[in-house]
């Protein structure tokens, strides 16, 4: 199951860099070809994407819940009209990209992944997380789009990416240190920090 969590860092109050701004030399909206679902599309998220957040949490598995968030959220909590306006707008603090496959004439475009790079209270210090559909690919959609998080974060000018994680999340564990990633054990709460210095 391939996920990563909200980091337990402290909330932002350094804004720096501005998430908001458009760095030049990063292109925001690309074409990507993944193995197992062809060629798929990562653009910034939207206000208008809120049905098709719902029809996303409606794929998610009870697990992959889990490692996202540290607990079960029910559906209806996910997708709350008041939680989904707030999480489909980008702002100088938190900046999210979704991953889609293309519209065909007997099927809407669909959201396969989510993933967000947020500031810290540390400058030049980003954390990231991502939440992908429950499919037996899934590895596959969350390499390509924490390489694409990696991007962004150094285009924003951070200096170090960051996340933590569950020491059950293995198959996310490996993947971030197959990225470069390295990995410091938090045994106090049973958590994994991994760390890329950009």
């Amino acid at each position: 199951m391939i996920t990563t969590t909200k980091s337990h860092l402290a909330p932002p109050i350094a804004i720096l860099p501005d998430l908001m701004s458009r760095p030049e030399g990063i292109n925001f909206s690309v074409a990507v070809a993944v193995k197992g679902f062809g060629k798929l599309k990562i653009r910034p998220i939207q206000l208008d994407d809120e049905e098709e957040m719902i029809a996303f949490h409606q794929r998610l598995s009870k697990e992959s819940i889990y490692l996202r968030y540290f607990e079960f959220l029910g559906l209806d909590e996910r997708t709350s009209h008041d939680r989904l306006i707030r999480i489909c707008k980008n702002t100088v603090e938190s900046y999210a990209i979704v991953m889609e496959s293309a519209a065909t004439p007997h099927r809407p475009e669909s959201i396969l992944a989510v993933g967000r790079i947020s500031t810290t209270d540390k400058p030049y210090v980003a954390t990231f997380d991502t939440l992908i559909v429950t499919e037996k690919n899934e590895l596959h959609l969350a390499k390509v789009l924490i390489k694409q998080l990696v991007k962004l974060a150094q285009a924003f000018g951070f200096q170090t990416l960051t996340t933590e994680l569950l020491v059950a999340d293995h198959d996310t564990l490996n993947l971030c240190r197959g990225l470069g990633f390295s990995s410091h054990s938090l045994l106090e709460d049973g958590l994994v920090r991994v760390t890329q210095e950009l």
